[in-house]
């Protein structure tokens, strides 16, 4: 039997390392993220009343469902949850290395490609985590492999998958669709071939994509799904950043002038806000792309881009070019209308900046292999070996403190005991909160002194909470019971609401 590796499809066996850190993480996984239990609770709506029932909760079903669809196997819903990240992060990695076979199918090339995708810090970091935001970078990723080979071979079999694949992406996120309306535009500059080629490419790309989209839209209208309210219902979370954004009247000016600048400095500066604002959001936004490529990635491409390793084949580096400036785009809308953005909005844009690293790998053991010096070979060892634990070794603080508080609550509460929380895993695995997926980051002061008396109310010591625990209008209505962890710094403190007189 040939046992040889390099006679073998490298993706195939990057694809079941992919599937084997996912089972690792699936027989670990730790206290789920916040957003988990959105997905879940849409999950069993689904399940309950069907797909239209689980969009008109949620405009962002899509991973619900699926996790839905896989939990009737036996699995309970976060493990289901898990099993989905799994399929998806093994069709992101194979279609990485795709694209980078489109770039040079040279197998060690793809062995450090396949090494570099599957230690990646900044991305295997979110196995464990319920987001929808993985589905949709892995079927982005795959849309960009299809166009390149639509590019290449004239074929309509990949320019179909690239409009599916974006069109099943932007049931993950909206901005799928600005990829799928922007990116055919690259074809006009495809030099390899001649004018009259790249135009018929480029219309025939898009009257598939408006054929495909009407066909999407009759079938969702067929299932009783009102996409233009779902629309309507996604815009309308963004209204109130919109409608108070450019609005800055003389008063807020002036405020955010002597916040910023000295009294003196101000009534000379006060003009110039909107500009210092802008700056600042897209120093943020640089600052999330140089966080999501991670610093060990970041060295690789500065040293590509200084040894001048960093040029690609026209063919490809204008595609990942325009996917790049979409991307810049969309995320410098997505801060100046929110005013936050998050590392992993940019995370697609920071796969397609790894896909040099690689070749920046590639030249250096090359080099050192000419100039016969082996002890580079083992820095990129050394370097991966890094890599591989900064992704799958959490340096965090446990979290052991909530699965605590939820025994303790279910050993010295009653089962038909209330119970007030901040904190989302304590509300569905205490299994006395109905809604525990509405629950928020903080409480007010309205809920705990209108709670009944008796009820327990389990506090995760945010900021906030900390200061309004303080108050002594609520001091004076809570017991306190426990701390989780039992420490110096606890974390998370359990109290019963209590009379005042009782307090005292």
């Amino acid at each position: 039997m040939n046992l040889d590796w390099r006679q073998h499809d490298i993706r195939w066996i990057a694809v079941a390392a992919s599937l084997v850190l996912s089972i690792f993480t699936l027989l670990l996984q730790e206290i789920p993220n916040s957003d988990a239990y959105t997905y879940v609770r849409t999950a069993e709506i689904f399940l309950a009343d069907g797909v239209v029932a689980a969009y008109q909760h949620y405009s962002w079903a899509t991973y619900s469902i699926l996790i839905g669809s896989v939990s009737v196997t036996g699995l309970d819903v976060f493990s289901a949850g898990l099993f989905v990240n799994a399929m998806f992060y093994a069709i992101l990695v194979y279609a990485f290395l795709s694209i980078v076979k489109e770039i040079n199918d040279y197998q060690p090339l793809l062995a450090i490609a396949a090494i570099c995708i599957l230690v990646y810090p900044q991305l295997n970091e979110y196995r464990d985590l319920l987001i929808r935001d993985i589905g949709f970078w892995a079927l982005s990723l795959t849309a960009f492999w299809q166009y390149l080979l639509y590019a290449k071979t004239r074929s309509l079999r990949p320019a179909f998958i690239f409009c599916t694949c974006l069109l099943l992406a932007a049931s993950f996120r909206v901005e799928a669709l600005a990829y799928l309306a922007f990116t055919p535009l690259a074809l006009l500059i495809n030099t390899r071939h001649e004018a009259r080629v790249r135009k018929i490419l480029c219309l025939r790309l898009y009257a598939l994509m408006i054929s495909l989209s009407i066909g999407l839209l009759l079938f969702l209208t067929l299932m009783g799904l009102n996409v233009a309210q779902l629309f309507i219902e996604f815009t309308s979370i963004y209204e109130p950043f919109i409608s108070g954004n450019f609005t800055l009247n003389n008063d807020e000016r002036a405020l955010l002038g002597s916040l910023l600048f000295s009294e003196y400095a101000a009534t000379f500066s006060r003009e110039y806000i909107e500009v210092f604002l802008l700056a600042g959001m897209v120093s943020i936004l640089l600052t999330n792309l140089f966080t999501g490529v991670g610093g060990p990635y970041l060295i690789i491409l500065t040293i590509g881009f200084f040894k001048n390793h960093l040029r690609l084949n026209r063919e490809v580096a204008i595609p990942i070019a325009f996917y790049l400036c979409i991307n810049f785009l969309i995320l410098l809308s997505f801060i100046i209308v929110t005013r936050y953005l998050s590392s992993r909005y940019a995370m697609l844009m920071c796969i397609l900046l790894v896909l040099f690293v690689p070749g920046v790998v590639l030249h250096i053991l090359e080099n050192a292999r000419l100039a016969g010096r082996k002890s580079a070979a083992y820095a990129v060892a050394i370097f991966f070996s890094y890599c591989a634990i900064d992704a799958y070794y959490s340096f965090g603080e446990s979290k052991s403190y909530v699965r605590d508080s939820i025994e303790w609550i279910a050993q010295n509460t009653g089962d038909s005991s209330e119970l007030i929380t901040n904190n989302h895993a304590i509300a569905y695995f205490s299994g006395k909160i109905e809604d525990y997926d509405l629950v928020q980051r903080n409480l007010t002061e309205e809920e705990i002194l209108s709670s009944e008396i008796g009820t327990t109310i389990a506090v995760e010591l945010t900021f906030e909470m900390r200061n309004l625990l303080e108050k002594n209008t609520v001091v004076d209505r809570l017991k306190l019971l426990a701390y989780f962890p039992d420490t110096e710094t606890p974390r998370l403190a359990l109290f019963e609401r209590v009379d005042q007189s009782t307090s005292e």
